[in-house]
């Protein structure tokens, strides 16, 4: 009997603490219940009447009621220190829900927000923000913002759903697979990502994240506890990526290229040996840097004074300009300058600087012991802008830019070797004032730049021509003429036939694998005359031009340097080219003319996706956030 007593003892005292206000904030908010009357773990906000998760206690209420009603926070605290105010009059709904909206509307809607956040790796702790809420509510105050923990719970669906549908994609792509490896640092880790880039059965280029590996200092026990994949050494790391590429069954024939930054070059060296045997395209042993942007870049840090490091004499310069945020981004705006793009490289940090310091009145530079000839100047800009812009050009996500890659070394070059025998000649006189560089002369620091170009060139021209021949405003006639401007005509000529040779040598490899087939013999209407650019400013753009019209190249005419037709690839070489107009999309003229030239479309599926940048697009930078917050509803672990 007194244990019943007991019992009914606990269930009031239990009551009575319930009904009890924990906190004052609790005075501006009601605790929402379910239709068995049992709390919710919600609250609905008795002013604005949204409703926030009060399951892990009250800060967010507090921070809600600052917000909401204009308190502050040392009142919250208090219940008589806040005016009861009675909520606002309501207006009544009108049919089918809040502001118009049917229930399945609202339902629409929460999925919306939570496909934006699982898909571009945001976190999801936002929609709990007071601010973002008041946003949402002056759109629609009939939506109710769902908790956090509903949206996660979205997310991971959302998430999963859309890798099925990527490795759909992946497992149906009719041509096969090129891998990028590299680093990238996103939510404060650096990162290890496993990309692959494939054309798609309607011919769009596509680029999965397939794992990321956390790299950082942790101990090995943090990788399950924190949902992080962590790396070891470079055998694992390597075994690790080779059981990826089994796991989405790409390995084999499947494979094409492989591209890896030489920063990991232990790393390289044992994928290569792993992958090596099963690749379509090998890359040229010899080259140690495959990603064109990070040529690019090692070309521009050869003109710092030294190397990784901003000039003192620019950066004072720049810190004694007072500007406000929006005068900064309207000058870089106003320059083509995309600061984003390049605020992780010293050497554009220069490149800005003397774009920016003549908009402000500084035409000299000079200080103490330190000054930069104008002509240094000059020269810096000219340069660092050809870099500049071919960085950008070959960095684009959503169109393939490994048929621009070896145009874009080439014309480098000869702009550098111009610039170097102008400023070596009538203004040589000029550089023996001035001590910009420590180690050496201008002229010296140029011709090393140079000679490292050149060298990038030796590297990896076998492996971008053939994505250029592929492409069929060039072919191999652009190739010719490329070498021929810049190394004379007897150095061309070796140079042509080993990429002739090199681009025979993969058509017989694909005819081993996939055997003939039948061609539609048809004309091509679009090839008969080429566009000439006229208006272009680009010497080198100009001089191709005209080359063009001195060869007869716009006459349907086969050139008696090649030799006589015999394959889909020799008739594919030897016909008109294709109308170079500015929107040229190439693409979109393999996929119309593929029953042409079936063998060689499937050639130019895979070359023209080859990775040409170590730097992740904004979309792949979004995967690699979703995969490190663990948007997914499968296990730790699995892939």
């Amino acid at each position: 009997m007194s244990g019943e007593q007991n019992t009914q003892g606990r269930r009031k005292r239990t009551r009575r603490l319930k009904l009890a206000p924990r906190s004052g904030v609790w005075s501006h908010f009601t605790r929402l219940r379910d239709d068995d009357g049992n709390e919710t773990g919600q609250a609905e906000c008795n002013h604005c009447h949204g409703q926030l998760s009060a399951k892990h206690g009250t800060t967010s209420l507090r921070k809600h009621v600052k917000v909401c009603s204009g308190q502050e926070a040392a009142c919250v605290g208090k219940a008589a220190a806040l005016p009861q105010q009675p909520p606002p009059p309501r207006a009544p709904s009108p049919p089918g829900g809040p502001s118009g909206r049917d229930p399945a509307g609202l339902e629409e809607a929460s999925k919306h927000l939570a496909r934006m956040i699982a898909l571009r790796g945001h976190d999801p702790s936002f929609v709990e923000d007071d601010y973002f809420r008041s946003f949402v509510r002056s759109l629609n105050p009939g939506f109710v913002v769902p908790s956090r923990e509903a949206v996660e719970e979205m997310c991971d669906g959302i998430f999963d759903q859309a890798r099925r549908d990527l490795l759909d994609r992946l497992k149906c792509a009719p041509g096969k697979v090129n891998l990028a490896v590299g680093r990238a640092k996103t939510m404060g880790e650096q990162v290890l990502y496993v990309a692959c880039h494939f054309i798609d059965d309607e011919w769009n280029l596509q680029k999965l994240v397939l794992h990321v590996l956390v790299t950082g200092d942790r101990d090995e026990c943090d990788g399950p506890i924190l949902g992080f994949n962590v790396s070891g050494d470079y055998e694992d790391i390597s075994q690790d990526v080779v059981d990826v590429i089994l796991d989405h069954g790409i390995y084999g024939e499947r494979l094409f290229m492989l591209a890896c930054e030489t920063t990991d070059e232990d790393l390289h060296l044992v994928l290569k040996d792993c992958l090596e045997p099963v690749l379509m395209f090998d890359t040229n042993p010899s080259s140690r840097e495959i990603y064109v942007d990070n040529v690019l870049h090692s070309i521009a840090r050869c003109l710092l004074p030294h190397p990784d490091v901003t000039p003192h004499i620019i950066l004072e310069y720049m810190t004694s300009i007072y500007w406000t945020r929006q005068e900064h981004l309207h000058l870089l705006s106003e320059l083509d300058l995309d600061y984003e793009w390049a605020c992780d490289q010293h050497w554009c940090a220069c490149y800005f600087s003397l774009e920016v310091l003549p908009k402000k009145g500084f035409t000299d530079l000079v200080d103490a012991g330190k000054t930069i000839a104008p002509l240094v100047v000059r020269l810096l800009r000219k340069i660092w802008e050809q870099v500049y812009r071919g960085i950008q050009r070959i960095s684009t996500s959503t169109f393939p830019t490994s048929n621009l890659c070896l145009a874009e070394l080439l014309k480098l070059r000869e702009f550098l070797q111009a610039e170097l025998a102008r400023f070596s000649g009538e203004d040589a006189h000029i550089e023996g004032r001035y001590n910009y560089y420590d180690d050496g002369e201008p002229k010296d620091v140029f011709r090393v730049a140079s000679n490292t170009l050149d060298k990038a060139i030796q590297d990896s021209y076998l492996v971008w021509s053939v994505p250029l021949a592929l492409d069929p405003r060039y072919k191999l006639r652009y190739i010719e003429f490329s070498f021929q401007r810049a190394f004379g005509s007897e150095e061309a000529g070796k140079y042509v036939l080993e990429v002739t040779a090199k681009i025979n040598k993969l058509y017989a490899d694909y005819i081993k694998v996939y055997g003939t087939i039948a061609t539609e013999d048809q004309p091509d209407a679009s090839n008969g005359m080429m566009h000439m650019n006229t208006t272009s400013a680009d010497q080198w753009e100009q001089a191709w031009n005209n080359h063009r019209c001195s060869q007869g190249i716009m006459a349907a005419q086969v050139n008696s340097c090649y030799t006589e037709i015999q394959t889909e690839l020799d008739r594919y070489l030897q016909d008109p080219l294709a109308l170079g107009t500015k929107d040229f999309d190439i693409l979109n003229w393999w996929k119309v003319h593929s029953s042409e030239y079936p063998m060689v479309a499937r050639m130019a599926r895979d070359a023209l996706a080859m990775p040409t940048c170590s730097k992740l697009s904004s979309d792949q930078l979004a995967q690699v956030r979703s995969i490190l917050r663990r948007y997914s509803k499968k296990p730790f672990g699995e892939r």
